[in-house]
């Protein structure tokens, strides 16, 4: 079985996907928000409450694999 990843390692990499696809991630109230940068604003996409879910939203999102 794979060890457990570190929250934190997760939260991070998170954000950097969304940097790279045009998003970003804003923790509010124990919430993360994923915002996508356009040029008219920004657009909200949807939250999550756990890194492990921010990741796999973020990921959805930007179609990364």
């Amino acid at each position: 079985m794979a060890a457990a990843r570190n929250p934190i390692q997760v939260l991070k990499e998170a954000k950097q996907i969304a940097r790279d696809h045009g998003c970003f991630v804003v923790e509010k109230d124990k919430r993360y928000l994923v915002y996508r940068k356009t040029p008219t604003g920004n657009v909200y996409v949807g939250f999550r409450t756990d890194v492990s879910a921010l990741r796999a939203l973020v990921c959805t999102v930007t179609n990364f694999h």
